[in-house]
């Protein structure tokens, strides 16, 4: 499929190239992950269309997985009712749906993002007495004779006063508007006009309508009729039940209440919760108001400083929407036919109709064709500019946690030394306002607050709160130093409550004194953030109070009640540890591809997977005990010479003096990276490695350490279970890879812990990673318990699939989705073994960025570049960070172990220590002397704020290869 140069995104309006009355909005597209549900025939009433250039086995797999492929996306066309999947070269970019507070960039290969700040809409309209039955009643030639063109959107409002998801006050309590129920009037071809019973009973002529409004046609049954209040005439049953609806009058709200108003006396009567439905006597009383400041007349709204307009412009439309014009008859006067866009084409005639022809209803209703959108944008280093929003793209890398922009509040990672009350909050050392962003070399500049008293519990800031003087003096910083917190950080676009007890100064030169503009019971609590200042305020759009009012407040005393972003919050998102996820062929992508993982693990064995059956061994076989015995459920994996090849994920942990005995049939393990080959040792070591404490599996006397996630579990008692974690431990004795340490108990055969040294040539090189395992029933029904020790600090995941919380997401745990065969668990055919060598293989990548789910498809992409490279520099001195844990902190019972691998310094002895020191040091120099637009993978380059981080590492590492052995020994003994 030939892919377009435009860029297409969720939401645009598009247009055919070959007919430009064809106009629909994007539903799907490639790039869009979150887009990606599966099934999407359940999203629409009307079969999905394909194309005649879509190829059927690439439309029948998108009916399946609800991934567009590349090149193609999802239209739903307004005009011709229908939804089609279709190349996006047929298409043609009209507009772009940007709002305020979007973050966006000008090209994926840019590192500089902006945020939206405001927005100018002009639309195309058609009345909707050209429509009937969701069609034109004029050929498609003739309709532009109709069309009324470039309509600033601040002159217009929705047909409908209240509409879901709006915002409203009742009393002292906000809250959101989830249903409208509508009373529905409709005039019949006998000129009779009746408001019908039951409005559910109505069925719209164009079955893509989500909400009757007027001048639609619909049908119903004629006792549907028979049985409303009529109007004008009566009922007749000569007269087909079909008419065009003339007015809707909404009866009933149901409201999902989300908070009060702050500092609210506790006697107070509104201190309950009102009732979820509302009723026209509540909502039409003066108690009841609703977030709109659209619906202001645009001359009420406050003023930019040079006087050219609003400062914030709030109308939003959208193609398909059905609009009036606030100033009717104002409206057909400047749009009579004389006068012409830029382009030289005519803004064309509007014709009012007059009420008198319309039994006194008000049919001047428009349909939203076209929009064309221009966006204001201040950019991270503080520049501003306007353009079409379809020069622009979304911010693909968006959700980074390390990404800021001016204006943001953010903390130092580091806390404070002093004293803390309560002592159980933390304070963050600093605490300052961004000023501007260097994105390429993550570096931000801060104006910090002189003396501040924020103290958290986890996110939540606690009360007494208060950031001080902001200081005259900047300080360039990390982005990887800093964070923004959720209950302090504030964005445009957010609806916050504002601390009655503060005395906020109105902006608006003309609202006086704050105090003289509202009456009393005025929402004056409740407001949208619409500009973040440099010096730690912002300003707050009270759009309930009519006139609009604008104030600057403190961000300390302002509070986050609601944002877009939580319309998605309860999204898809991976399950707990231990649930399992439907195996269905259907479902979302897997975290791997299954031919890659057919690949790998093919290496480890020789022909094809024999099934883990019970056979007639008895008890359990303890190493002490033979091997020899006869176990055909997996016999490719029981012989040692049927060595394991790992040569695309095997860091240099072999020496010239190898610690393992190599079986004599096996040949040089090659390394990962070309340039450097590692050869099978020459010699065998003198002391025994099968029973040593460098073996790479052990069954240890000892007690398991304290710390193991899964000690306090039962140990279970099943000869039968205890005869599979014999095969198993059979298994993991003679087929680890030579990366992969494994240890477990006489006193708790069950659990395991797993040492895993990261492969060459990944974010992961050199460092150790620890997993506890658990065999436990409903195992091996069931896969094994895992857990993750993250050793992160809570600074964000190492990896996509490793959370800080101890989660691994992999198919083969049941935590994610498995979309092939041979991805899930099977009890027959898979084994821990499996489950190591697909963390070692398929987790622990070069590029973990595309681990992240539905990902895998971006790889290679323009898009997604920058946001990979960023992932894997953090991820990279984040793993770094791991080797100095294991070595300051000590990891039982691998001891020995680290010690050999990390700072032994006999000649044969691998110095992992050494060599991650030596790497990060030439990364680090080679950073430092890039040219500024050189391109940073995060492997072989990174940004200069992640070189200040992989300095504080490699220093901390320094100091530990210094250490004498003995030193060593005491710190990591286990």
């Amino acid at each position: 499929m030939a892919t377009s140069t435009v860029h297409f995104c969720c939401e645009d309006t598009v247009s055919l190239k070959d007919d430009k009355h064809m106009v629909g909005i994007i539903d799907r597209s490639f790039g869009d992950v979150d887009s990606h549900e599966p099934k999407p025939q359940r999203e629409y009433p009307d079969d999905i269309q394909r194309h005649k250039d879509i190829p059927k086995e690439q439309f029948n797999k998108f009916m399946r997985t609800g991934v567009p492929p590349r090149g193609t996306v999802l239209v739903a066309w307004q005009t011709g009712v229908k939804t089609e999947l279709i190349p996006e070269e047929r298409l043609e970019l009209l507009d772009r749906a940007l709002y305020v507070g979007d973050v966006v960039k000008k090209n994926a290969r840019d590192p500089m993002s902006g945020t939206v700040v405001g927005t100018k809409t002009v639309v195309s309209l058609l009345p909707r007495s050209t429509f009937q039955c969701g069609r034109s009643i004029f050929p498609m030639h003739e309709v532009d004779n109709y069309a009324i063109r470039g309509v600033l959107a601040e002159e217009l409002i929705n047909v409908h006063e209240y509409q879901e998801g709006a915002l409203v006050i009742y009393g002292d309590w906000m809250g959101r508007i989830e249903e409208v129920y509508d009373e529905i009037t409709v005039k019949l071809s006998n000129n009779s006009v009746v408001v019908v019973e039951d409005p559910m009973d109505l069925e719209p002529d164009d079955h893509v309508v989500e909400r009757i409004s007027v001048g639609d046609w619909v049908t119903t049954k004629k006792g549907n009729l028979r049985r409303g209040r009529w109007q004008y005439g009566a009922f007749d049953p000569n007269v087909k039940p079909h008419g065009v609806v003339v007015e809707t009058r909404p009866f009933e709200l149901d409201v999902h209440w989300l908070t009060r108003r702050p500092t609210l006396p506790v006697a107070a009567a509104d201190l309950m919760e009102p009732p979820s439905t509302l009723y026209r006597d509540d909502f039409e009383s003066d108690r009841f108001f609703i977030y709109d400041a659209s619906g202001s007349d645009a001359s009420t709204l406050p003023q930019e400083a040079n006087g050219q307009g609003p400062s914030y412009h709030v109308a939003e439309v959208s193609v398909g929407d059905r609009v009036r014009f606030k100033d009717l008859d104002g409206a057909a006067v400047k749009y009579d036919g004389t006068s012409r866009l830029p382009n030289g084409v005519s803004r064309g005639t509007l014709c009012k109709t007059p009420r008198t022809e319309t039994l006194g209803y008000d049919m001047n209703v428009f349909t939203v064709m076209e929009t064309h959108s221009e966006v204001t944008v201040q950019w991270q280093d503080l520049s501003i500019t306007t353009q079409p929003s379809t020069s622009l793209i979304p911010d693909p890398n968006v959700e980074d946690d390390d990404e800021v922009w001016p204006g943001e509040i953010v903390c130092t990672k580091e806390n404070t030394s002093e004293t803390v009350d309560p002592l159980w909050a933390t304070k963050p050392a600093k605490i300052g306002v961004v000023q501007e962003v260097k994105p390429r070399d993550r570096i931000a500049s801060v104006c910090w607050f002189s003396s501040h008293n924020i103290r958290f519990f986890e996110e939540h800031i606690l009360p007494g709160r208060d950031l001080g003087d902001i200081s005259e003096t900047t300080e360039e910083v990390s982005l990887y130093d800093i964070r923004s917190t959720p209950s302090l950080t504030r964005r445009r676009g957010d609806f916050v409550l504002i601390d009655s007890d503060d005395s906020p100064v109105a902006t608006d030169q003309g609202s006086y004194w704050f105090g003289k503009i509202v009456r009393p019971q005025s929402p004056y609590w409740f407001g949208e953030v619409i500009d973040l200042g440099l010096d730690g305020k912002v300003t707050v759009r009270l759009g309930a109070i009519k006139p609009v009012v604008d104030i600057r407040v403190p961000i300390s005393h302002v509070t986050l009640v609601y944002s877009s972003d939580m319309d998605s919050q309860f999204d898809f998102m991976p399950t707990l540890e231990g649930e399992s996820v439907d195996d269905d062929s259907d479902a979302y992508d897997s975290d791997f591809d299954a031919e890659e993982f057919e690949e790998m693990w093919a290496e480890y064995e020789d022909g094809d997977a024999e099934p883990l059956e019970d056979d007639n061994e008895g008890g359990w076989t303890t190493e002490d005990e033979t091997t020899d015995d006869d176990d055909e459920s997996m016999p490719d994996l029981e012989e040692p010479e049927r060595a394991m090849d790992t040569s695309k994920t095997t860091p240099e942990v072999l020496s010239d003096s190898e610690h393992r005995k190599p079986p004599e049939t096996s040949t040089p393990v090659q390394p990962f990276q070309p340039t450097t080959e590692i050869h099978a040792p020459a010699e065998v070591p003198t002391a025994s490695v099968e029973d040593g404490p460098l073996a790479p599996f052990l069954i240890l006397d000892t007690p398991p350490p304290a710390d193991h996630h899964y000690l306090d579990t039962p140990t279970p008692a099943s000869s039968t279970l205890m005869k599979r974690i014999a095969k198993e431990h059979k298994i993991l004795r003679s087929s680890l890879p030579p990366q992969i340490y494994v240890r477990t108990w006489e006193s708790r055969l069950d659990l395991l812990r797993v040492l895993i040294i990261g492969p060459l040539e990944t974010p992961y090189e050199y460092a150790p990673f620890v997993i506890d395992f658990h065999l436990a029933p409903p195992f091996p029904s069931s896969p094994p318990q895992a857990f993750f020790h993250s050793w992160t600090n809570g600074n964000g995941p190492v990896n996509p699939n490793l959370y800080e919380d101890g989660k691994i997401c992999l198919s083969l745990l049941g935590t994610w989705h498995a979309d092939e065969k041979g991805e899930s668990w099977s009890e027959k055919r898979s084994t821990v073994l499996q489950v190591l060598v697909s963390v070692l293989g398929l987790v622990l990548c070069r590029e973990p960025y595309y681990n992240e789910a539905g990902y895998d498809g971006l790889r290679g992409g323009a898009e997604t570049k920058i946001a990979s490279g960023l992932y894997s520099e953090r991820a990279y001195f984040r793993a770094k960070g791991f080797i100095v844990h294991a070595l300051e902190k000590g990891v039982e019972p691998f001891g020995e172990v680290l010690r050999h691998l990390y700072t032994e310094k006999s000649p044969g002895a691998p110095h992992l220590l050494e060599k991650a020191i030596s790497k990060a040091k030439d990364i680090i120099e080679r950073s430092e002397e890039a040219a500024q637009e050189a391109e940073r993978d995060g492997l072989s380059m990174i940004s200069l704020g992640a070189v200040v981080m992989l300095k504080r590492q490699v220093e901390r590492l320094e100091a530990l290869c210094g250490e004498e052995d003995t030193s060593g020994d005491q710190v990591m003994s286990g």
